[in-house]
């Protein structure tokens, strides 16, 4: 009998201990992603085209992992949005960079820079 009742216990809290850790992998990305954003910016403005170039490959990750999370395990079709323009932005960035249009690349990393907020500040982790 105790038994079964732990089992039960068990399985009704997973899903919430999923969400949990869906959420502190979430602010792990947001995180991740400003840390990124900031860096590819001083990369830019520094003339490091090649860091620059490897900061915005690890930003599209990022943002991909996010739509998938707002795809999948947190539904909301703006977040999705939020984060497939953030893909599509740090793609943009190593696009310029071959086209040797370093002020477009600078411009796509300002825009994810001030995109951050866009979904920070309805999704953002609770402390």
């Amino acid at each position: 009998m105790k038994v079964r009742l732990l089992i039960s216990i068990a399985l009704l809290a997973a899903p919430l201990a999923l969400q949990a850790a869906s959420r502190l992998e979430l602010g792990r990305w947001m995180r991740a992603i400003d840390a990124k954003s900031v860096s590819v910016q001083k990369h830019l403005a520094a003339g490091r085209t090649d860091d620059a170039v490897a900061d915005a490959h690890a930003l599209r990750q990022l943002y991909a992992d996010m739509t998938t999370f707002f795809e999948k395990d947190y539904p909301a079709a703006d977040a999705v949005a939020f984060s497939r323009d953030g893909e599509r932005l740090a793609a943009a960035i190593p696009n310029a960079l071959e086209q040797g249009d370093v002020t477009a690349a600078k411009g796509a990393a300002r825009a994810i820079a001030l995109a951050c907020n866009d979904c920070h500040d309805p999704y953002k982790p609770l402390p």
